[in-house]
């Protein structure tokens, strides 16, 4: 019997992120950081109170980061959870620090999660997230996506 195989994708802009795992599930998402993305609205509707509260202090450039660092955590975490956007983003709230926290009354279960930011390319934010405590990730090969 073979081993299985645990896989998820992510793609944004010029870039496809692949995350491949023989022994749990894992969840990625990359996304291309654009200037003229209406991060207030955005994160108005779609991140918690805490997170929105807490972007809204920080300058412009920082916060356009930030928007897109929670993003990827979020998505990387409801994805590894099977769960995608059936769970509501604003559900999920977000820290960010050398270990991203990640919460939801929902889903406690999150906190088993092992999750990472991932420097993949200039001007894009991206995250892992791995259904186990602790983990090593090895960037094996970034390459821009064709068409």
């Amino acid at each position: 019997m073979a081993a299985p195989l645990f896989f998820n994708v992510s793609h944004s802009g010029d870039y496809t992120a692949i995350a491949l795992s023989d022994f749990c599930e894992v969840g990625i998402d990359i996304e291309q950081i654009r200037a003229d993305c209406p991060v207030d609205d955005l994160a108005r509707r779609y991140y918690s109170a805490a997170e929105y509260g807490r972007l809204r202090k920080l300058r412009p450039p920082r916060r356009l980061q930030d928007f897109y660092r929670l993003w990827t955590i979020k998505e990387a975490v409801l994805k590894c959870a099977g769960l995608g956007l059936s769970v509501p983003p604003a559900a999920v709230d977000v820290r960010l620090a050398a270990e991203p926290a990640v919460n939801c009354p929902a889903h406690p279960s999150f906190d088993r999660f092992f999750i990472r930011e991932l420097a993949l390319a200039d001007g894009y934010a991206a995250s892992i997230a791995i259904d186990a405590q602790h983990a090593e990730i090895e960037i094996l090969s970034l390459t821009r996506s064709m068409g």
